[in-house]
């Protein structure tokens, strides 16, 4: 091959060689960056509850340094099948990960040595106070603006309603619950304009004011029409929580939560109770669109 042909081809294969090697650096760098956001713990503690079909258990655990004081939580993880073994009363040490947006174990074990104890929850269950297809007690709350009202003012309309804290700190507990909101609020804006009504209802009254719901409403685009904020005295929100059959307890200046999402219908019936944080905005969506528009649905059966 002449000299002047091959000069160039090894010109090409060099900057193939050289451009390859940026784009790996590059990939790695990112996935460095993305690790970066991950965050790993060793937690130990003693366990609550397990629910293997929700894929939660509940853990009195610990003081996790730079992170969270002992409190108790229920933690999610990605297999159920971790789960299975486990008892209320045991005592284990787990891997908690969290990221900006998530937050799970995946990996848990029993401590060698330490036989199961009881513990005061360790037995409690809570039954809903409100059952699919019952009118759900009328309750008085007041908003973001300091305004009283109560969920039969909303009697005509859809109504979602969720519990939160505004400082929550796990991503996929109450943040997560507002992020679904904000999307479900741009969901059925355009397709249920004024038909509809979100009502976040915080588990921190002596915090969450009616100006510091104000401010973190602002975080997720509510708009005031569609999207409410209550808070209240202890007895009110106690009063609202035993309805839907909502765990809550405060500790070390947290609040230890489980997940209720109840879908109410315009007739003040509920239609649907969420009992996790897996639900998605379009699942909801849907939900709704059945329930308003049910004719259709049968028609188009």
């Amino acid at each position: 091959m002449k000299p002047k042909i091959i000069l160039p081809i090894l010109g090409i294969l060099t900057l193939a060689t050289v451009l390859s090697v940026v784009a790996f650096n590059r990939h790695n760098e990112s996935s460095s960056a993305s690790a970066g956001h991950l965050r790993t713990f060793q937690v130990h503690g003693q366990i609550r509850a397990v629910d293997v079909a929700g894929k939660t258990i509940r853990i009195a655990h610990e003081e996790i340094p730079d992170y969270m004081p002992a409190m108790t939580m229920p933690f999610p993880v990605k297999d159920a099948d971790i789960l299975k073994g486990f008892s209320p009363g045991e005592k284990v040490q787990f891997e908690l990960m969290v990221t900006e947006n998530d937050s799970w174990i995946s990996h848990i074990e029993k401590i060698a040595g330490d036989s199961p104890t009881e513990t005061a929850d360790t037995q409690t269950t809570v039954t809903e106070r409100v059952q699919d297809g019952e009118v759900v007690p009328d309750f008085g709350l007041i908003d973001q603006n300091g305004r009283a009202f109560r969920l039969s003012d909303f009697r005509g309309k859809i109504v979602v309603l969720t519990f939160i804290y505004t400082r929550c700190p796990l991503p996929n507990f109450c943040p997560l619950m507002s992020k679904n909101f904000s999307d479900l609020q741009e969901r059925l804006n355009k397709e249920f304009p004024d038909r509809y009504r979100l009502l976040s209802i915080s588990m921190d009254p002596d915090f969450d004011r009616p100006e510091v719901l104000k401010d973190y409403a602002a975080r997720y685009d509510a708009k005031e029409k569609d999207w409410s904020f209550g808070t209240g005295n202890a007895d009110q929100i106690s009063f609202v929580a035993g309805v839907m059959g909502l765990y809550y307890a405060r500790e070390n200046g947290l609040i230890s939560h489980d997940f209720r999402t109840a879908l109410i219908g315009a007739d003040g019936k509920l239609v649907h109770l969420w009992k996790s944080n897996v639900w998605t905005p379009y699942e909801v969506q849907r939900m709704v669109r059945e329930t308003l528009t049910p004719s259709k649905d049968v028609a188009s059966q």
